[in-house]
């Protein structure tokens, strides 16, 4: 639940948040290699190395490091380009029809369940974090909170990939909050994600792009990462919102400033789906 002291901190030089999410990466059991013994990778009898065993036996030690979280997040990618090649999307029950996921709607799945971590832990004691800081931003990947499973959790998935739209224009999504299916997701979560190429070097103001996410209730508008206003930085964001059966809601996406006519975006929704 805290991310490590040696983690490394955003913003960018432009403002942007960073990192995007954080994956466990403190005290994670992996290969030891000892190449003088054979088998040496086989713990006897079950065992396992505890935490803080440096000895390693077996040819296990516990690493840390961008080594270790990288992989974590590494497989989920690889897992939730599974879930929809092999067609889970959206039942959360294998064999529908596959989808082939852009890579934008794989990073908008893992930004859209990530979970809040409670801080940083410095060695003096844990020290506060909040959403959306450049200590963890969208927080924790956590897969079983991204994508419907049948039997595991009880949400439902929305997904639109490859999505045309051109500058200036606003598309919307009407949301209809239903909990009657047994769905018992207390939350609305939207996430927004785009690709944005490269600017020039020294840029103060990187976002080639600029697309807004809002959510719109009754007479209230919701802004992304954790703002009261647009973000014209970073080109992920997400709303989270608490959504109870029978209430109604506007998910918009805006071009606000495009370099060129049009612009794809992949959109990520979970909650509970009429």
């Amino acid at each position: 639940d805290y991310v490590a002291w040696f983690s490394s901190h955003g913003p960018t030089a432009d403002g942007r948040t960073k990192p995007d999410v954080v994956a466990p990466g403190h005290s994670i059991l992996s290969a030891g290699a000892r190449p003088s013994q054979q088998g040496e990778c086989d713990p006897q009898g079950g065992s396992v190395l505890s935490i803080g065993d440096n000895t390693n036996a077996y040819g296990l030690d516990y690493k840390f490091g961008t080594s270790m979280s990288a992989p974590v997040v590494t497989g989920t990618v690889a897992l939730i380009r599974q879930y929809f090649e092999e067609g889970w999307y959206p039942s959360g029950v294998k064999g529908g029809a596959p989808i082939i996921p852009s890579g934008t709607l794989v990073k908008a799945v893992i930004m859209n369940g990530a979970q809040l971590v409670a801080g940083i832990q410095d060695g003096s004691g844990p020290v506060y974090s909040s959403e959306y800081d450049n200590t963890q931003n969208f927080g924790r990947v956590s897969l079983i909170d991204s994508l419907a499973l049948a039997g595991k959790n009880s949400i439902q998935t929305r997904i639109f990939d490859r999505v045309n739209i051109n500058d200036g224009d606003t598309q919307n999504y009407n949301i209809n909050i239903n909990t009657s299916n047994g769905c018992d997701a207390t939350e609305l979560r939207v996430t927004l994600a785009w690709n944005d190429p490269a600017s020039t070097q020294g840029c103060t103001n990187c976002l080639n792009n600029d697309l807004d996410l809002y959510i719109v209730n009754g007479g209230g508008r919701y802004y992304p990462n954790g703002r009261n206003y647009k973000d014209s930085k970073n080109n992920s964001e997400r709303i989270r919102i608490l959504a109870s059966h029978g209430q109604s809601f506007k998910v918009r996406v805006k071009a606000f400033n495009l370099m060129k006519n049009r612009h794809k975006y992949a959109l990520v929704m979970t909650g509970c789906f009429l």
